[in-house]
C-alpha cells in the first residue's frame, strides 16, 4: 500500500465524483498502482489542503467545483491556459517540488467533439451560459476557428465580462436573427432547477447539434427541450472522461485508452 502512487479529487461537495472510478480503471489497464481518493475540502481548508498533500508524497489532484478558481493561489508554476482562465483542474508537481496548475477541460471538450464526429470549424457555436464552464472551454473551441463563436446569457453583464477576458478571441455577443446555430453548447446549471427553456426556437433545426457539457440526470431536461428540434444530442460524459485522461497523461506521460471506460454512477 505505501508504494502506491498517491493522487486525488478535491471539491465540495464531492460525493458524486466519478474521477476515482475513472482513474481506476486507467491506472489498472497500465498497470501503475495508483491511489485515488475523493477529499471533500472546504474553501477555507483548501491552500493548506494542497500544500500537505503534496508534501506529504502526493502525486496528483484534480480539482472540482468550487474550488477551480482558488486552486490557482496554491500553485507556483502556472500553464498558458491557466494564466488566460484563472482557472486550473489539474495540479502536479515538478522535479523541484513545485506545484503546477493545468487546466485539460478545453482538451477534453475538444477530443469528445472529435470522438463524436462533431464539428467546430467553420461551424456557428453558441454557448450558453458565462460561468465558469463556459469560461473553460472558449480558448480551446476559438483556436479551432468557427465560422462564429458566440455566447447568450440570463444575465447579459456577465457577457461583457468575458469579452473582456477574451478580447484576443473572436467572441460574440448573441444576436437573435435567423441564422442557423450548428453546434449549441449548454454551459449552464439551469437544468438542475427545473424545466429547460431558452428562447431561440427560429435558429434551431433537425441539423443542429445539442451538447450539454453535464452528464446523467443532470442533462435530462436539456434532453428533453433539444429533443423539439434534432436527434442529434450528447451529454458530456465524454468530456468527463477525457479531461480525466490528459490529466492523466500531466502526470504520466502516457494518454490512456478511453474507449472502454466505464461509468457505472453516470446517474448520479
Amino acid at each position: 500500500m505505501g508504494n502506491r502512487i498517491k493522487l486525488g479529487v478535491i471539491g465540495d461537495p464531492i460525493d458524486h465524483s466519478l474521477s476515482p472510478l475513472i482513474h481506476a480503471q486507467f491506472g489498472e489497464a497500465l498497470g501503475l498502482e495508483i491511489d485515488y481518493k475523493a477529499f471533500h475540502v472546504v474553501k477555507k481548508d483548501l491552500d493548506k489542503f494542497i500544500k500537505s498533500f503534496f508534501a506529504d508524497g502526493g502525486y496528483g489532484l484534480n480539482v472540482t467545483l468550487p474550488h477551480k478558481l482558488n486552486c490557482v493561489r496554491s500553485a507556483n508554476i502556472l500553464s498558458s491556459e491557466v494564466e488566460l482562465l484563472g482557472a486550473a483542474n489539474t495540479l502536479s508537481k515538478n522535479s523541484n517540488n513545485q506545484i503546477i496548475a493545468s487546466s485539460t477541460d478545453g482538451m477534453g471538450l475538444i477530443r469528445d467533439c472529435s470522438d463524436k464526429n462533431i464539428e467546430i470549424s467553420n461551424k456557428r457555436v453558441l454557448i450558453l451560459g458565462a460561468g465558469g464552464a463556459s469560461q473553460s472551454i472558449i480558448p480551446a473551441i476559438a483556436r479551432l476557428r468557427p465560422a462564429k463563436l458566440m455566447v447568450d446569457n440570463r444575465s447579459p453583464g456577465k457577457i461583457e465580462h468575458l469579452l473582456n477576458k477574451f478580447s484576443s478571441f473572436e467572441l460574440e455577443i448573441f444576436e437573435h436573427n435567423n441564422e442557423p446555430i450548428d453546434l449549441l453548447i449548454n454551459a449552464t446549471s439551469t437544468a438542475l432547477s427545473g424545466s429547460f427553456n431558452w428562447n431561440i426556437e427560429n435558429q434551431l433545426n433537425k441539423e443542429t447539434i445539442f451538447y450539454d457539457l453535464s452528464y446523467g440526470k443532470a442533462s435530462e431536461k436539456f434532453f428533453d427541450w433539444a429533443g423539439q428540434f434534432s436527434k442529434n444530442r450528447f451529454d458530456g460524459a465524454g468530456m468527463l472522461v477525457a479531461q480525466a485522461a490528459f490529466s492523466f497523461q500531466l502526470w504520466f506521460d502516457t494518454f490512456p485508452d478511453i474507449s472502454n471506460i466505464k461509468l457505472s454512477n453516470t446517474d448520479d
